[in-house]
């Protein structure tokens, strides 16, 4: 990249790793990855504009995307799980600015930036209607409508991972019973193969995980699920029908011709594709024909979203600072 091109840095920040891509003219000119700092909210901050200053030379705008819910107006966090610190109302945008020479921060949610990155490079690249979904330790969405990912002032269209799925189900940690993520994350998967493991049923996932129900892990099922353990193959399926049971019904409100997965478990999207596929196909008298794809841009796709989103997005006014935040 000659030094009077100017990029775009997305940062998309997870529990356990901060993710970053560099775009120039729409296009992804490098990525890398980090561990996440855990020791509180400052710290984290701190790491987000090192960041930038060591990556983002001739960077113009920075993508920040965060899990839970923000406020893309005000770019304040309303609430971060999985994150030590107090990121209620913390004006984490303007915080990052205050440690960087005069760039601007747009924020936005980790799941609304992984569908901007697939409409705009990845598998939704073309579609002007589309649902994407990440499917990891929670399950989160975005929607696209009319050629573009539909982020509000508080960004939270569409919660896919509350949608009601099974009302004899189990609490959610958002209080409510039955939701998508409790039989369709990581989490619930690793909880269903630990069945047979605790039982001896699974001499695949017995070896893989050392026979320690704390050592399995989601990967380890893909592994005995590609080694053709019908336990995790069962539990994989078993999750490929609530996503399509979801999937399904957005379908049916929003005519979506297109549904996009990715996330920590898109890497073992063959074993649950054929039974979200089943599913759709009994509604496509009212839905039409609807595609069922893998996303495309692997574990960047979160932090290319966000530098592609910050490229398209950087008008608008400065709010007035607040200072309410702990950080």
């Amino acid at each position: 990249m000659r030094s009077q091109d100017t990029a775009q840095l997305g940062i998309d920040v997870g529990g356990t790793h901060v993710k970053w891509a560099l775009t120039a003219d729409g296009e992804v000119v490098r990525t890398g990855e980090e561990p996440t700092a855990r020791q509180g909210g400052g710290a984290l901050l701190d790491q987000l504009g090192d960041l930038v200053n060591r990556v983002g030379a001739a960077v113009d705008v920075v993508g920040l995307a965060m899990p839970g819910l923000v406020d893309t107006v005000r770019r304040e966090t309303l609430f971060v799980p999985n994150l030590p610190g107090e990121w209620h109302r913390c004006p984490v945008a303007e915080r990052v600015e205050e440690r960087l020479a005069g760039l601007r921060v747009r924020l936005l949610n980790d799941a609304r930036a992984f569908g901007h990155g697939e409409l705009r490079l990845g598998a939704g690249r073309g579609a002007v209607d589309a649902l994407f979904m990440t499917v990891g330790t929670g399950v989160g969405g975005a929607l696209a409508r009319d050629g573009d990912i539909i982020i509000r002032a508080v960004d939270r269209v569409p919660e896919l991972g509350h949608l009601a799925v099974d009302p004899n189900g189990e609490r959610c940690g958002c209080g409510a019973i039955g939701c998508l993520e409790t039989v369709a994350s990581a989490s619930a998967l690793v909880g269903r193969c630990a069945r047979a493991v605790l039982t001896g049923q699974s001499d695949i996932l017995r070896r893989l995980s050392g026979g320690s129900l704390a050592g399995l892990t989601a990967r380890m099922c893909a592994q005995a699920a590609d080694e053709g353990d019908p336990w995790a193959l069962d539990a994989f399926a078993r999750v490929g029908g609530y996503l399509g049971m979801a999937a399904a019904n957005a379908c049916v409100l929003l005519q979506t011709p297109l549904v996009v997965v990715g996330g920590g478990l898109a890497g073992a999207f063959h074993h649950m594709a054929p039974a979200a596929e089943r599913i759709l196909a009994e509604r496509v008298g009212i839905t039409g024909p609807v595609s069922f794809l893998k996303a495309e841009l692997g574990s960047h796709a979160g932090a290319i979203g966000a530098a592609l989103y910050a490229r398209t997005s950087t008008t608008g006014p400065r709010l007035p600072r607040r200072s309410n935040a702990k950080n």
